[in-house]
């Protein structure tokens, strides 16, 4: 499959939860099998890469992601992969801070249930961080990529979006080439899912504010993940219409089977494909057009 001249391909890629079981080894293999065949130009990664943040399990995504190549990749941590979390994917909740759980596992680390990593699965170096442990491994937290064609700021929205960083992120998305696409990257959501109970840190913090904000600059599509849906939504305030695009996981939740997104832009105009791991086909999830043309 080849993209037509002058488009751009992106795939993006969420929530794999990885914890080292071979059924989720071989999802993840046939996952980057799906994503290699669309041919992209960039792949984005929205986070909860891991089912704890352990060494190993970032060892063995970054390892699948390699087979990418030379094609850019844009990697996201997600809380998963920053905080330790009890409960099963989709329903987990953070160890709040001070929490009897964690001050026992402080006092007893050898009664971790499982969170320490196997032998040799711990690396050397500043490992012991979280954050160190997902960028010794994957580029900086808060990243970018940037041509004539696509300008993308990918934040870090664990535990929560600074000033800060949003001050970056406006900074390059209004540096960006004259007609390139700009798209805004991050781990939690942005709006409510339909039919999905939305939970106590689901979505960023002021996300409003947020949306607010993308419009003003004028970003022409937002990706995330978190929520284990592919949804998409226009979202306008009557001088900008910005996409804002949710991944799927590659968990099965038991009511839908493990998919990513694909990304095609061209000829002024922007479409979304929900695609299937396991079939590789695509559906349709949600198309605009754009006022500039890329």
């Amino acid at each position: 499959m080849t993209a037509p001249a002058g488009s751009f391909r992106i795939v993006h890629l969420s929530d794999f939860h990885y914890d080292g079981s071979a059924e989720l080894h071989s999802s993840l293999e046939r996952l980057v099998d799906r994503a290699r065949a669309c041919e992209p130009d960039l792949v984005v990664v929205s986070g909860d890469l891991s089912a704890d943040g352990r060494a190993f399990e970032l060892d063995v995504v970054r390892r699948a992601l390699e087979r990418f190549g030379a094609v850019p990749r844009i990697v996201l941590p997600g809380n998963r992969d920053l905080v330790p979390s009890v409960g099963p994917p989709g329903e987990a909740r953070s160890l709040p801070v001070g929490s009897d759980l964690d001050f026992f596992l402080t006092l007893e680390p050898a009664l971790g249930f499982g969170f320490d990593d196997p032998p040799g699965g711990q690396s050397s170096g500043g490992d012991h961080d979280p954050e160190r442990r997902f960028s010794n491994r994957f580029g900086r937290l808060n990243d970018h990529y940037s041509d004539p064609r696509v300008e993308l700021v990918g934040v870090n929205s664990t535990p929560r979006l600074r000033p800060d960083q949003l001050e970056r992120a406006g900074r390059r998305l209004r540096r960006a080439a004259p007609g390139a696409l700009r798209v805004f990257a991050l781990h939690h959501g942005l709006l409510p899912v339909p039919g999905r109970k939305l939970r106590d840190g689901d979505l960023a913090s002021r996300a409003g504010d947020l949306l607010a904000l993308l419009l003003e600059l004028r970003v022409d599509l937002v990706l995330h993940g978190h929520i284990h849906r592919a949804h998409g939504w226009v979202v306008s305030d009557g001088r900008h219409r910005t996409l804002v695009v949710s991944a799927g996981a590659l968990v099965n939740d038991g009511r839908r089977d493990a998919s990513f997104n694909e990304i095609r832009v061209g000829g002024g105009r922007l479409e979304v494909y929900r695609r299937s791991v396991s079939t590789g086909e695509p559906t349709l999830l949600i198309k605009t057009r754009r006022a500039d043309r890329i």
